[in-house]
């Protein structure tokens, strides 16, 4: 069950949203910032009542206000704007002559309108086109590298898994890594690669990351400490 708690969580001049939810396997509250969402989560142990929740997130205050301080400044998906594509700094740039959908130079990147979708839908949609392609390459030159092949490679906007690798040989990543230099996608994309042979982090399974990703601890490193900003582009 779910309950719309956001009319009470406001931080200065701004409402942030705040989703509730109920989780019969909780034995207490517990409060998260949600980054694809810009605002925060509430579980609830299933007998708790709405108003000790209320309490809950009022004590927290000062948690909630330095966490939004933390996160880096929000920046819309728009025409004009300059974003960091793959390491370089990219403009984006609306171009009604282009003969394709989109093109991808050192300094810009050109999209051709659809007035069927909003600017920011429109620049997410070829943003994802870009980094499953990215993506799709490394993970099949990786797989080969050690004798494995996978199956499907999809994007999600998720919280705090920058990739995955299921028992079907199937990949998921994060769409927003097409924010982050190229040689974090070839970290990401070993790691994920690896699982294919160890499903678990063992001390043989970083090794087969090395093997195929000698440098994984400089860009491991890199997401740990600039994921967030991943995060501040929105539609």
């Amino acid at each position: 069950m779910a309950e719309d708690l956001a009319h009470i969580l406001e931080v200065g001049q701004r409402t942030v949203p705040l989703r509730v939810t109920r989780n019969r396997r909780a034995k207490r509250m517990y409060l998260r910032y949600i980054p694809t969402e810009h605002g925060f989560s509430l579980t609830l142990p299933q007998r708790t009542r709405f108003d000790e929740g209320v309490a809950f997130v009022n004590a927290k205050s000062d948690w909630i206000a330095n966490t939004l301080a933390r996160m880096p400044e929000k920046k819309k998906l728009r025409f004009g704007v300059t974003l960091p594509i793959l390491g370089q700094q990219v403009q984006i740039l609306r171009d009604p002559e282009l003969s394709k959908p989109f093109k991808l130079t050192a300094t810009a990147l050109h999209i051709r309108p659809d007035a069927s979708k909003s600017s920011g839908e429109q620049i997410e949609t070829v943003l994802k086109k870009i980094v499953r392609g990215e993506l799709q390459a490394l993970s099949e030159a990786k797989a080969a590298a050690i004798g494995r092949s996978i199956n499907r490679v999809t994007l999600r906007d998720t919280r705090s898994r920058w990739g995955s690798c299921s028992t079907t040989r199937n990949l998921m990543f994060s769409w927003r890594l097409v924010f982050a230099p190229y040689e974090v996608l070839d970290y990401v994309a070993s790691h994920e690669v690896a699982h294919l042979r160890h499903m678990n982090h063992s001390a043989v399974f970083w090794s087969r990351v090395e093997d195929i990703c000698p440098d994984y601890r400089d860009w491991k490193d890199w997401l740990r400490d600039h994921g967030a900003e991943l995060y501040r582009f929105v539609k």
